[in-house]
């Protein structure tokens, strides 16, 4: 039971502290789920770069989990729009991928296809909205 206890310990003392605060509030929580959000969407480092708009060093943190991403900076907007984004493909599609293949796939109302659009300036916000119109249970 000892034993038990103190890896219990360990990796409470190695999780990120995400209590005092949400997403929007939180520079730990925020990290984390851009973490998650990049994990789930399949991301890569160059993938987060051209996204969030960020150098190599801090897509590397963000997707190793040592980024703190200060709330109402211009990058926290962009990573809030990214857990937006996995939040609604996950309410709208369920799978992985079926989440995909709306990525892949042209979007008429977008004229192009939603992960192509991902790359541009304004693209990740008009697929969030896109998205968003389709969900069910969005809570944001």
């Amino acid at each position: 039971m000892a034993e038990a206890d103190g890896m219990q310990t360990h990796a409470l003392t190695q999780a990120v502290d995400v209590r005092r605060g949400n997403a929007r509030e939180s520079s730990e929580a925020l990290a984390l789920d851009a973490r998650r959000a990049a994990a789930g969407l399949g991301l890569s480092a160059p993938d987060l770069e051209a996204l969030l708009e960020i150098d190599a060093s801090t897509a590397a943190s963000i997707r190793s989990g040592g980024a703190r991403i200060q709330s109402g900076s211009a990058l926290a907007t962009r990573v809030l729009l990214l857990v937006r984004l996995q939040r609604a493909l996950g309410d709208v599609y369920g799978s992985v991928d079926q989440a995909n293949q709306w990525l892949d796939a042209v979007e008429p109302s977008l004229g192009d296809k939603p992960r192509a659009l991902l790359r541009t300036h304004d693209g990740l916000g008009r697929v969030v909205s896109q998205i968003e119109r389709r969900c069910k249970d969005c809570l944001w």
